[in-house]
């Protein structure tokens, strides 16, 4: 149960780091002018770019590399390869993950997949739709629908293997022009 817990406190906090990254690379793309094309302010840290053009891609044409290629890994390499941004991803272990573990995807998250163009991503991996909860308690049972009524019918939860939507986003990723090899690393 420890190690669980481990791994969920390290996926939000790899996540935020990604998200907060993402947010300052975004932030700095629209405030970068001429005077300053050859440096970056990330954090209270100036990064000088290889490239004194504006351009701040490495030497070797990467934009962004990121570390790991786990659901928020996978889909923020997507984003920004859809972007136009070259994108390096490094990963410990490609091969599909292999956990106990099931994944619920409820509809808003489903809605977010559609709006980042990885709504395939949860295609051929067995998903399953789920259009609400049922509780059980004493012998009763209740059912309790998503409120999906405004929506499209493809539109619900989806349940299924974290390790199949992992490779599926990891693939799609892959499809991207300026995307460039997942790299591995060893531990």
């Amino acid at each position: 149960m420890v190690a669980v817990d481990q791994y969920i406190i390290a996926t939000f906090f790899a996540s935020l780091a990604g998200f907060l990254l993402l947010f300052l690379l975004r932030r700095n793309d629209k405030k970068t002018t001429k005077k300053d094309a050859g440096t970056c302010k990330i954090g209270n840290d100036i990064v000088h770019s290889a490239v004194g053009n504006g351009d701040h891609s490495s030497p070797d044409g990467t934009d962004v590399i990121i570390v790991g290629a786990g659901v928020a890994g996978a889909a923020l390499a997507h984003t920004l390869g859809k972007d136009g941004k070259r994108v390096h991803v490094i990963e410990r272990d490609l091969t599909e993950p292999d956990r106990i573990v099931g994944e619920l995807l409820q509809p808003g998250g489903y809605l977010k997949l559609i709006e980042l163009g990885l709504e395939d991503c949860v295609e051929e991996i067995d998903a399953q739709r789920v259009l609400g909860y049922a509780l059980f308690k004493d012998g009763k049972s209740a059912k309790l629908s998503y409120p999906l009524e405004k929506f499209h019918a493809d539109v619900a939860g989806r349940s299924f293997h974290n390790g199949r939507f992992i490779q599926r986003m990891r693939e799609k990723a892959a499809t991207l022009p300026k995307y460039l090899p997942l790299s591995l690393w060893l531990d």
